[in-house]
């Protein structure tokens, strides 16, 4: 093989691929020739072969170097585009602004520095209170704050730290429980005081403070109908609120602060709490039902107040709080008391007179005096609905027991969610120290009314057959009591076009002057199709004379 030494390529093949392999030896990579060459020859070659690989390093690191300048040539050429965008979009938006009509201008704050003095808001003298009640009553630091600042306040704060002696023991934080106070409100706030630690004295800071964004002044909005109710320690505010604006505005964020007053206008008690509806849309309505944390509870409540804060929603659903400085509506007056054991729904609390039920269309029937599976003396009664042309709704009442002029245990009737005209729902006055009942009394929570046909589904209920049997019980290993019961089997079926997926039944005996004399209640009927019909099987015990017929009581939900 030759190697031309002009192209430095393989004499065989042409490749240029050419490696020294030996003295005065090279061989071709690609065909595998091999060539000798003189010593002088072979030296110029290898001269030739090195400047060669040295040119072809040179000139890749130039393209590389080229290739990096030009893209951080391109990179730079967008950044200077955009900013030069920016900057003519500003001045645009500088030159049209001016132009722009008044009636297309955005809504801006009114207040564009939100930073308030924090002297502004005055601390009243701290108290020591305790919430709650019995061993988890917890203590509470009570302060109340008033806006002096001229402005209003959004989600104010307050800062105890609190030491034992010249120690710092711990350090707790509060906002006051509503999102803005108008200027010249008052508002109280409790803060958590540490546990199981000595306090000497505390010293109040009050956080940084800030008016509210895009707030504007507005209409006070005020409930149309309310109550401030009192169930032992228990009190509850509970509202209707109904939006009335002439606007058409959306409402929104509707919050309610009530607080109980002393006969020396002292705070014993507040409560926070939210409307039932996020967004109130015009013509709509709400309520609101807020838990009153009372302390002092020695101490009688001679007044209330409440005020609501509320935001208008526009279409793209952005907020906007609503100021007015006369909200806060007071009432010189006491709660209404209600027995403790009477379940007092919100809607039973606030329904106007033309909604609510007379109670004396209600009716307990003479009681029935009668014998568990024990032996022990028990009372059977009825409540029978009077009306003949309404359902009440939500039944309910407190049955006192008295022995003489002593009260002795009372009995809640509830369990039913209406009794139509004529029905007659069966009570139990359980077996408590009933040897010395002489006497009853009822107090009746409100209730409401309904017209017929009423909410309940239809159902035809059907007794197939009785079977009476002896029952017995082992007392305390010692004593067996035998006890008569019945077995009562029947049917349940839906005549209707729609699914009826709860159903309640009781079933009642009766003897033969149609007094009660034992029911119970089955309450595990599974969801009856169109059509259908379930069996039921239940045994009742008989507490009174012997029965005579069984009558049937049902209800839908």
């Amino acid at each position: 093989m030759t190697i031309d030494l002009q192209t430095l390529k393989c004499g065989e093949c042409g490749s240029s691929a050419l490696k020294r392999t030996g003295l005065n030896e090279y061989t071709c990579d690609h065909c595998g020739s091999v060539t000798l060459v003189e010593d002088n020859v072979s030296d110029r070659l290898e001269r030739v072969l090195n400047q060669v690989k040295n040119e072809a390093g040179r000139r890749l690191a130039a393209e590389q170097a080229l290739r990096q300048n030009w893209v951080l040539r391109n990179i730079g050429i967008a950044v200077i585009g955009v900013l030069g965008l920016v900057l003519v979009w500003r001045i645009v938006a500088a030159l049209v602004e001016p132009r722009r009509p008044d009636d297309r201008r955005p809504v801006v704050a009114a207040v564009v520095d939100r930073s308030i003095p924090t002297d502004g808001l005055k601390l009243g003298e701290p108290r020591q209170v305790l919430v709650g009640s019995g061993s988890s009553a917890q203590p509470k630091l009570l302060v109340v704050a008033r806006n002096e600042t001229g402005k209003p306040l959004s989600r104010a704060g307050i800062r105890a730290t609190y030491y034992d002696g010249d120690s710092k023991v711990d350090e707790r934080t509060e906002t006051l429980p509503i999102y803005v106070l108008e200027p010249g409100e008052s508002a109280p706030a409790l803060i958590d005081m540490p546990n199981g630690k000595n306090v000497t004295r505390q010293e109040l800071q009050v956080q940084k403070l800030s008016a509210p964004y895009n707030a504007v002044q507005g209409p006070r909005l005020a409930f149309t109908r309310v109550r401030l109710v009192q169930q032992g320690e228990r009190v509850r505010l509970v509202g209707r609120i109904d939006n009335t604006r002439k606007d058409a505005a959306t409402l929104g964020g509707i919050d309610v602060l009530a607080t109980l007053y002393d006969d020396a206008g002292q705070v014993i008690g507040f409560g926070h709490g939210y409307a039932q509806a996020s967004e109130l849309k015009p013509g709509a309505q709400t309520s609101v039902d807020v838990s009153v944390a009372r302390f002092g509870r020695a101490t009688a409540i001679a007044a209330w107040d409440y005020r609501i804060g509320y935001n208008t929603v526009d279409a793209a659903g952005a907020r906007t709080p609503v100021l007015n400085a006369e909200r806060v509506v007071r009432t010189a007056a006491g709660p209404e008391s209600f027995n403790p054991d009477l379940r007092l729904g919100t809607e039973d609390l606030l329904a106007e007179d033309s909604e609510r039920f007379d109670p004396k269309d209600l009716e307990l029937l003479p009681l029935v005096d009668g014998r568990n599976n024990i032996q022990q003396r028990l009372f059977l009664g009825e409540l029978v609905n009077r009306s003949t042309d309404a359902i009440v709704l939500a039944p309910g009442g407190v049955i006192s027991r008295f022995s003489g002029s002593k009260a002795h245990g009372t009995t809640n009737i509830s369990g039913l969610a209406y009794l139509y005209p004529g029905e007659r729902f069966p009570i139990f006055l359980e077996p408590q120290d009933m040897e010395r009942f002489t006497s009853t009394r009822i107090e009746w929570k409100p209730m409401r009314r309904a017209a017929l046909p009423g909410p309940r589904k239809p159902l035809e209920v059907k007794v197939a057959g009785t079977k009476a049997e002896l029952g017995s019980v082992l007392l305390n290993f010692s004593q067996r009591f035998t006890y008569k019961s019945v077995e009562v089997t029947g049917s349940v079926k839906n005549p209707g076009n729609a699914i009826i997926g709860k159903v309640r039944l009781w079933v009642s005996l009766r003897d033969r002057n149609g007094q009660l004399t034992g029911f119970k209640l089955v309450d595990n009927l599974p969801a009856i199709a169109p059509g259908e019909s379930v069996p039921f099987q239940v045994n009742v015990e008989q507490n009174g004379r012997d029965f005579a017929s069984v009558t049937t009581l049902y209800q839908t939900e």
